[in-house]
């Protein structure tokens, strides 16, 4: 360990100031571990990035609170609907909006908070020269003009592995004060998030399985009683009030409420 970073991660922060002329041209920054903009959070966690690239406006992942709102790529419509109308009550409530820019659940929450008016952060699983999903380019570009940011511990030309979108995944979680599941089936990696959350020990919901046709995740979460439950819209705004009403530091677990 030097200086409180090891030596792998040494290499990865000579090799982030390496880059930092042409990431400059290229509209990108970075933050270290240590850096004001670093996302604090992601400090109470080991095996966290040294260094943050990012694009737009980090600081908000400080200046305010954060709600993870993701799910399946391949959503009912109920679930569509949901996802929207969630993302879009997260907008209007001043809370930052996080996932990972996919396709399907998360884009339509991304779409309802901006829609709203609120701020988004996208946590990309590759370099930030490239957007992934290539579909969901303009939508990129929507939340960094509207003052979110995205944000990735890959330096550009990183292209997409497998192993990570899991590794994305403990950064949504990481920097959001709850992570809430739309519609997801068991074997996805909306539940790779789910899980990282309960590490974290983060709060934890999910949305009524009943409400919904790709539903085994949420099912799972309500039979083991790991998530708090969704029954409606009316749900998502009491716990977005808790959120609002949580004093910072505090990460416990709400009163888990079975169907």
């Amino acid at each position: 360990m030097i200086n409180g970073y090891t030596e792998k991660e040494k290499i990865q922060l000579e090799q982030a100031e390496k880059l930092r002329d042409s990431l400059t041209g290229a509209g990108i920054s970075f933050c270290k571990r240590k850096d004001q903009d670093y996302p604090r959070h992601l400090l109470k966690f080991s095996g966290m990035p040294p260094v943050l690239y990012y694009k737009g406006n980090i600081g908000i992942l400080n200046q305010q609170k954060s709600i993870a709102l993701i799910g399946t790529r391949t959503p009912s419509d109920a679930g569509r609907t949901l996802s929207y109308e969630s993302g879009r009550k997260i907008g209007n409530a001043d809370i930052n909006l996080v996932n990972g820019l996919a396709l399907g659940c998360d884009t339509e929450a991304l779409k309802g908070a901006l829609a709203a008016g609120g701020r988004c952060v996208a946590v990309m699983p590759c370099g930030l020269d490239g957007i992934v999903p290539k579909a969901n380019q303009k939508l990129a570009e929507e939340i960094l003009d509207k003052g979110g940011c995205l944000i990735s511990e890959y330096p550009p030309g990183t292209k997409v592995q497998k192993y990570s979108y899991v590794q994305r995944d403990r950064l949504q979680s990481g920097v959001s004060r709850e992570v809430v599941i739309v519609e997801a089936e068991l074997k996805s990696g909306t539940m790779h998030t789910a899980e990282f959350a309960m590490r974290q020990h983060k709060r934890l919901a999910c949305y009524y399985y009943k409400l919904l046709e790709l539903q085994s995740g949420n099912r799972y979460l309500e039979d083991t009683g790991k998530a708090q439950v969704l029954k409606s819209l009316e749900d998502m705004d009491v716990l977005i009030a808790n959120v609002l009403a949580e004093n910072e530091g505090e990460y416990e677990q709400l009163t888990l409420e079975l169907c």
